[in-house]
């Protein structure tokens, strides 16, 4: 579910830049930009790198019916994704181009879902996109845990209600209208 949510992301986000700059391949990739020992991976060097930060549970949010008891509550996950602009330093000033089209997409797009965004799992009708703000120590703390240098970037947290449950053998149905 994760990994469809992330990929299908990352098309929506290529096909906006692509149309914007005119361009032929994909510019964000989804993958993180260092491998297990450190080194830069393949294939990310003048592109977008997109990757998982962190996965949190929406507890403030939690909804509650006097009509059904089950064993797996409704979730409301919070992902948050980082968008890392790779380009040599004397490309630095495309990296943040390319970061300023990404805040822009999200900015024009605040909410995604499946019959705009191809790939979106049917049990997720819509994610609410925002921007994840880092302070200082925050983002030296992600940076080092990562393992790389700091490159352009910019965090976004995405939500999303689960809405599918199989309970007993049959199948529930949860509205979205809870989730603003």
């Amino acid at each position: 579910m994760i990994h469809n949510i992330i990929t299908s992301i990352a098309y929506r986000v290529n096909i906006y830049i692509k149309n914007r700059l005119f361009l032929n391949d994909d510019v964000v990739i989804v993958g993180s930009l260092v491998d297990l020992k450190g080194s830069i991976n393949e294939g990310i060097e003048n592109k977008v790198s997109l990757f998982l930060i962190g996965i949190e549970e929406e507890r403030t949010s939690k909804t509650y019916s006097a009509k059904r008891v089950i064993n797996n509550p409704v979730i409301i996950l919070n992902i948050n994704v980082m968008f890392a602009s790779y380009f040599q330093s004397t490309n630095y000033v495309e990296s943040l181009r390319y970061i300023s089209l990404i805040i822009e997409f999200f900015q024009k797009n605040p909410v995604l879902n499946f019959t705009d965004t191809p790939g979106l799992p049917l049990n997720i009708t819509k994610l609410h996109v925002e921007l994840y703000s880092l302070n200082t120590s925050e983002a030296l703390r992600l940076w080092s845990g990562i393992g790389a240098k700091y490159v352009p970037s910019c965090a976004f947290k995405i939500k999303f209600l689960i809405l599918v449950l199989l309970i007993n053998s049959s199948l529930l149905l949860i509205k979205t209208s809870t989730l603003k």
